[in-house]
């Protein structure tokens, strides 16, 4: 069951939400429908996993990577907003889920704060891989230029001992260029 939040919270922050550019505006539609509906809001649970078996609404903003609208209704996926809105007409007392795709949600507090407690888990998770991805990512890096670093050091000595000093001039330039492009 999902944390219980205010009608009046989920209207200021669907109102706020609305602000945004939506990918689909047709989707604007049913927010601004449940928004004149206070029967339909209370229905409304924040969440960020597609329930299977319950109707979930997916609404993106042009800032995200997600596609821009689908209702997930007992397992079926329906992709037309008009649909969707005679679906939540027709069945006005089910439980809606609602997962809401915009820049900078991971931040914001106001949407953080209205998520089921699972889904504030997930995104709690999501932030922690991604600090250990920049982590790995930079360590990967590291290792590897210095791999390139030891590979030309043996190369330059290689030149060196060939007396080849075009070699060697080619070598210490391309030491000196990954010297800058790490620091």
């Amino acid at each position: 069951m999902g944390k219980w939040v205010s009608v009046a919270e989920k209207r200021q922050f669907l109102k706020w939400f609305l602000t945004q550019q939506l990918k689909r505006k047709d989707a604007k539609r049913i927010l601004e429908y449940l928004l004149q509906h206070y029967h339909l809001l209370e229905q409304v649970m924040f969440t960020e996993e597609i329930r299977g078996r319950e109707r979930t609404l997916v609404i993106s903003t042009l800032q995200s990577d997600e596609p821009g609208f689908a209702f997930y209704l007992y397992r079926r996926k329906i992709e037309d907003p008009i649909r969707a809105l005679g679906e939540l007409q027709a069945n006005p007392a089910d439980p809606i889920y609602l997962i809401l795709h915009f820049h900078g949600k991971a931040q914001n507090h106001q949407y953080l704060q209205m998520l089921d407690s699972e889904s504030r888990e997930y995104i709690k998770r999501f932030k922690q891989f991604q600090a250990y991805k920049e982590e790995t990512d930079s360590l990967i890096e590291a290792v590897l230029i210095e791999n390139e670093k030891k590979m030309l050091l043996q190369q330059i000595d290689e030149a060196l001992d060939l007396k080849d000093e075009r070699r060697f001039k080619d070598l210490v330039k391309k030491l000196q260029e990954l010297d800058r492009r790490s620091s």
